[in-house]
């Protein structure tokens, strides 16, 4: 994989994004922006966007769509030295969608989504224990530590997140649903839209990510597959 692309990871809260993400990085030398961690970093810049970014915060506003493409455009610039980089938390609607067509321009977009049953996510993450000293998480039903509600690495109690409560992973997922269903018709259209069964294990959805990306097609082309078809 010699292109420079964007790629844009889809997939409910539980989906394996994180970890796939980590393995695309090390493998395929991507970069990975996290909108959210660089909205944060401009912010502490004395620039123009990071002016608008800290003022945004600081009035507990929500930074507007125009404001984080233009967070994505000026890293963009930064990462043409790499094989392109992976989109975290960008785009969350259609308006940011459209935005980042227009950053693109011929840079071609890769849209993946991680599908995964709702009772394999609220598994996942209803078994997440995060320490209360080193913030190391654990997961009860995977990985379970050495000893109950104890962390491997320090020693320090093991807690459950409230956003790890199966009534709040219900709740989260509805709204994912909700706001994904139209990127996902949008990106469908266009012709770059790849989807994989995340409800495998993760070796298995990082093989199946991997193939499409070293011999798929662009988005100027059809790749609109099923994670059933990717593999016939």
């Amino acid at each position: 994989m010699t292109e420079f692309r964007i790629l844009v990871f889809l997939g409910a809260p539980g989906a394996g994004k994180g970890t796939q993400t980590t393995r695309l990085v090390r493998e395929f030398r991507m970069k990975h922006l996290s909108t959210g961690e660089a909205l944060r970093q401009k912010a502490r810049e004395d620039t123009l966007l990071g002016n608008q970014a800290r003022e945004c915060m600081e009035r507990g506003e929500l930074v507007s769509d125009e404001l984080m493409a233009e967070v994505v455009r000026e890293y963009m610039t930064d990462f043409r030295d790499s094989t392109g980089f992976i989109l975290d938390g960008f785009p969350r609607n259609l308006v940011q969608a459209e935005l980042l067509e227009e950053i693109a321009g011929e840079t071609p977009i890769w849209v993946i989504n991680i599908r995964v049953d709702e009772e394999v996510v609220i598994k996942r993450l209803s078994g997440r224990r995060q320490c209360m000293e080193c913030g190391r998480i654990s997961n009860v039903n995977f990985s379970p530590p050495r000893q109950e509600g104890v962390c491997d690495a320090c020693g320090a109690r093991l807690v459950q997140r409230l956003d790890d409560l199966p009534d709040v992973i219900q709740r989260r997922l509805q709204v994912y649903r909700e706001q994904t269903k139209p990127l996902t018709d949008f990106y469908s259209r266009k012709g770059c839209y790849f989807e994989v069964d995340g409800n495998q294990d993760t070796d298995t959805v990082f093989k199946r990510i991997s193939a499409h990306l070293t011999g798929g097609e662009s988005s100027a082309g059809n790749s609109h597959l099923s994670a059933d078809r990717a593999s016939a």
